[in-house]
């Protein structure tokens, strides 16, 4: 058997632009595709949910069969498992007599957590492959990445031209002597008939990329950014950003090469980016603070004045509070898995202030719950949006009959999501 490379597929279900993947091409070795769907994520939060729910559940077992398929057209096969990651890569590794396993970077304590064992006993290749801006494209190091957003945004911001994204792979060099040593062992996920309002995958997280710019919807986005619902308020690109379906290089290009003619086009396309770049600000929090950004002091030194009130958190969870905004919200996001960026700052704001609920909870069940669920993302801004994370105004305040009345003046989404 000759001696090949693993190609460890993580939040970057996707040929197209795949840094990672075009490393462990380039050996010039077979590749052998693999994922693995880590126990952890089956289960359960002391709270009695679900750690992945259902949405987000199908919309990954969609990406992973979408990816499955491409990587047939590609002349190989994609192996995916259900246990402990380590130990998983590990036997096949040795099994196969692999020369490296090849994989994307991730910055949370978990994922380090596995690529640490898996550094004991094997030769784990990682590369950057989820942001725009790299460790080794800024002027800092990620244990000096700036603590506020607009400190961060302005240094990356004037770096000049991003790395284009890469072509596309067509064809992967396959190992097909795997095929007939572990066949019992794979997990195949279900198809899914649920009526998800986003179909998984890379296919459909390039087609709605091809739609959203086949309008002139990102040219209003400073405009419409705000809304709570309507056709295209949203660029709706997240769920396939957040599993890597869909390369953020990709999009950022593509908002490059818009060509603005007045200033809320100008400013639609710069609020877009800025929104691509708070991805990246969240991973470089993560680099910076590690497992602080999960504790409930959050970054912050002071103790905050939530209290664990499961009673109360049950009814916000559910949509039960009285407060009918909010109450509208958490009933879409529980029948959805999705939730407006206006909507999340006013429900995180509302668990976290207002009831004065462990913000902690309130990300749990947006982890479970969201299709888009990224862990830098979701803590970053429940961090922040509870006091307890880089908002230089950490007792901000919304009025909630205001916000209604200027994102829900007509009443429609309310009315869409009443009880």
């Amino acid at each position: 058997m000759r001696n090949p490379v693993i190609y460890w597929f993580r939040n970057d279900l996707r040929l197209h632009d795949n840094p990672a993947l075009s490393k462990a091409i380039e050996t010039g070795k077979p590749v052998v595709p693999v994922y693995i769907l880590d126990d952890s994520l089956f289960s359960q939060h002391p709270l009695g949910f679900n750690r992945m729910g259902n949405h987000r559940k199908n919309f990954l077992f969609e990406s992973l069969l979408d990816l499955s398929e491409a990587i047939e057209k590609a002349g190989s096969r994609l192996w995916i498992y259900k246990g402990r990651t380590s130990a998983i890569l590990r036997d096949i590794y040795k099994e196969i007599n692999a020369e490296a396993i090849f994989a994307q970077s991730e910055y949370a304590s978990e994922e380090k957590g596995v690529e640490e064992e898996l550094k004991l006993s094997v030769n784990l290749r990682l590369i950057d492959g989820s942001m725009l801006f790299t460790p080794l494209m800024v002027p800092f190091s990620p244990m000096q990445s700036p603590f506020y957003y607009t400190a961060f945004k302005n240094k990356v911001w004037e770096l000049g031209p991003l790395v284009r994204p890469l072509p596309t792979v067509t064809q992967l060099p396959s190992l097909n002597e795997l095929e007939q040593s572990r066949p019992n062992e794979l997990f195949v996920p279900t198809k899914t008939n649920a009526q998800l309002i986003f179909k998984g995958g890379e296919n459909e997280g390039l087609k709605r990329l091809d739609d959203y710019f086949s309008t002139n919807a990102p040219l209003h986005y400073s405009e419409t950014r705000n809304a709570l619902h309507g056709k295209d308020y949203s660029s709706w690109l997240a769920p396939w950003l957040a599993n890597g379906a869909l390369s953020v290089r990709l999009v950022w290009q593509r908002l490059s090469q818009l060509m603005p003619v007045n200033n809320i086009e100008i400013e639609s396309i710069k609020t877009l980016k800025e929104q691509l770049i708070w991805r990246d600000y969240f991973r470089y929090l993560m680099m910076r603070y590690g497992n602080r950004l999960f504790w409930f002091k959050g970054l912050r030194s002071s103790e905050p004045s939530m209290f664990n009130d499961r009673e109360t958190f049950e009814k916000w969870r559910l949509g039960q509070t009285g407060q009918p905004i909010v109450d509208a919200l958490m009933r879409e996001l529980f029948h959805t898995g999705f939730m407006s960026n206006r909507g999340r700052m006013l429900a995180s704001y509302y668990l976290a202030k207002e009831l004065k609920v462990n913000w902690q909870w309130g990300a749990a069940w947006f982890e479970s719950m969201l299709m888009d669920y990224d862990v830098y993302s979701n803590y970053g801004n429940w961090a922040y949006q509870s006091g307890r994370g880089t908002d230089s105004r950490v007792n901000r305040r919304f009025n909630l009959v205001k916000q209604a009345e200027k994102f829900d003046s007509d009443g429609s989404f309310g009315g869409k999501w009443k009880q």
